[in-house]
């Protein structure tokens, strides 16, 4: 072989050798820091709140702030607790060196109603969103508090809003979703969560509801003063308070058709129990009161009428006075 050949060979095999792969541990690149999204969301709408689905629906803009041109924020954002998600396309506009993204959604949000204290009731209605795609080492949220809002007639009728909040922040899950760049079953995504703090206008509804029931109760104590000597008027007496009952069973089922059924124990139901039950009562003076009559003992009948009226009247009114008390503080 010759010298040349030899030179040429060597070569080779030199940058063969610096070429070639090495399998060696590199060390791994620092994570690029995640890109913070200014996210803010302005709510308009607020309908359809009904506790018999228990839902509510609610529409809102959200926007997002942004330099990087590799994520869409507003595309890869979850609307959590939804049973139902409609949205616009969204619109990204280029803007003092940000990407400013603008999106509109309307969504049926699954919420827990608690119906004890209605009329009487207050709420906090959330909205709960989160990063779908990206954890939180790309994509973390700023909340945009101070343009973050609701339009002061966004409730229906009968509701006024007390309160608006709204923040952001990060939501563990004890899962790696499949990601083969994690070890430890832990992801954190970027989570935001608007509050609308909103209570009934409670005052007519409630009159409108127990009126019925009300004037029921007023029958049953005027039933006090039909005198029960005689079988006719005992049957009279007794008849008021049939009509009384039925009366409060019938407005009961018509507030049912207003609030829909649920499983609570509303203020409403709370009442129309307690008018039942003083109806009975009521029922049971006129068996005493006619007992006595048939005893001959007339005036210690109407005695006791008399007696009953008043602690049948003034206790009801206080049972009343603690119970919407009770409903209004709390």
């Amino acid at each position: 072989m010759s010298s040349i050949t030899r030179i040429g060979s060597a070569a080779l095999l030199f940058l063969l050798a610096i070429g070639a792969p090495v399998y060696g541990e590199f060390p791994k690149p620092a994570p690029a820091k995640p890109e913070g999204v200014i996210i803010g969301v302005y709510v308009t709408h607020v309908y359809d709140l009904n506790p018999g689905n228990n839902s509510f629906t609610v529409g809102f803009w959200a926007w997002a702030r942004h330099r990087s041109r590799e994520i869409r924020p507003l595309d890869t954002l979850e609307i959590y607790q939804a049973k139902e998600v409609k949205a616009e396309p969204t619109v990204s506009i280029a803007k003092g060196g940000e990407i400013w993204d603008q999106r509109y959604f309307r969504a049926v949000i699954r919420y827990s109603w608690d119906m004890r204290e209605y009329p009487f009731d207050e709420y906090n209605l959330p909205i709960e969103f989160g990063e779908g795609i990206y954890d939180t080492n790309t994509v973390t949220y700023v909340a945009d508090k101070r343009q973050s809002g609701i339009e002061p007639d966004a409730m229906p009728a009968h509701w006024g809003i007390a309160r608006f909040r709204f923040d952001t922040g990060a939501m563990q899950y004890p899962s790696t979703f499949g990601d083969p760049t994690l070890t430890k079953p832990l992801t954190s995504m970027a989570f935001g969560k608007a509050v609308i703090e909103v209570e009934r206008q409670h005052g007519a509804i409630f009159f409108k509801l127990l009126i019925g029931a009300y004037v029921a109760f007023l029958l049953a104590v005027i039933s006090y003063r039909i005198k029960t000597d005689q079988p006719t008027l005992f049957s009279a007496r007794v008849g008021l308070l049939v009509g009384s009952l039925f009366a409060t069973i019938v407005n009961l089922r018509a507030t049912e058709s207003v609030l829909g059924r649920t499983e609570d124990f509303t203020l409403v139901d709370q009442i129309h129990l307690l008018i039942t039950v003083y109806i009975l009562i009521a029922a049971v003076s006129a068996l005493i009161s006619r007992r006595l009559c048939e005893h001959e003992r007339i005036e210690k009948s109407r005695e006791v009428d008399g007696i009953s009226f008043i602690l049948f009247t003034a206790s009801f009114i206080a049972i009343n006075v603690v119970m919407i008390s009770r409903a209004v503080m709390y």
